[in-house]
């Protein structure tokens, strides 16, 4: 099973730069022990970046995880055993992770204000979106979602990456209900120990995904449209203006 950088810590997360051991190739596949990559998955776009070695190199261009990380490149393929080095796309990598980050900021709020639940995300370099259910909300409802999400961000809440036993998070009655339906179902019973990320005392959700380490990074949030989605769904889309 490849090694996931990202995983255990902030650090990992930050790595631009890694050197790894081919372990498989395939035509236009590298897999690798070890990866900073974050595969496509939770709402999150793969990263893109560069794998090189002595006199060869590879754009990658995707990444997928079935059993194993596949990186997806254009370019030459390198011998299995060899040692690589990995370059990370830090440009897009850091937008994706503001964007995840400020997802679950925006969804807590929205629960703490409406209690309505993240039943779907999307998330992009440039502009994200959500989907709530059940939420109906007016404009000025959204102003106030607004405000009370960048005034968190104004508190730079720190942010915790932990492993958690997942009976531990259901039988917690303070955990946001979000965790309890929508997204949260979606797990598989067999999966018991869980990646959590935790932003300051307001939030705690399960997540794989790569996140910045305070809120301050974050920037501002600014809605940017609202859509009903039918069935008491409403889809919130945002994006995050320059950091402070």
């Amino acid at each position: 099973m490849t090694v996931q950088l990202h995983m255990d810590s902030h650090d990992g997360t930050y790595t631009r730069k890694f050197n790894a051991k081919v372990e498989a190739t395939f035509p236009g596949i590298i897999e690798l022990d070890k990866t900073a990559f974050y595969h496509l998955g939770g709402g999150q776009p793969a990263d893109n970046g560069y794998i090189e070695w002595d006199d060869g190199k590879a754009s990658v261009v995707d990444v997928r995880k079935k059993n194993r990380i596949r990186h997806f490149i254009e370019g030459d393929l390198p011998e299995i055993g060899l040692t690589v080095e990995g370059s990370i796309d830090w440009t897009r990598r850091y937008s994706h992770m503001r964007m995840h980050t400020s997802q679950h900021l925006v969804s807590a709020v929205v629960n703490e204000l409406h209690g309505s639940d993240t039943v779907g995300n999307q998330i992009g370099a440039e502009k994200s979106r959500i989907d709530f259910k059940p939420l109906s909300v007016s404009s000025s409802q959204v102003n106030e979602i607004q405000d009370k999400v960048n005034d968190y961000i104004d508190k730079d809440l720190k942010i915790k990456i932990s492993e958690e036993l997942r009976s531990d998070l259901e039988n917690n009655s303070e955990i946001r209900s979000s965790m309890s339906s929508g997204l949260w179902k979606m797990l598989p019973s067999s999966v018991k120990q869980l990646r959590v990320i935790s932003i300051g005392n307001i939030d705690v959700c399960p997540c794989a995904g790569t996140h910045v380490r305070s809120l301050k990074e974050i920037g501002q949030v600014e809605f940017t449209n609202k859509k009903n989605k039918g069935s008491q769904k409403l889809r919130l889309s945002y994006k995050l203006n320059n950091l402070k």
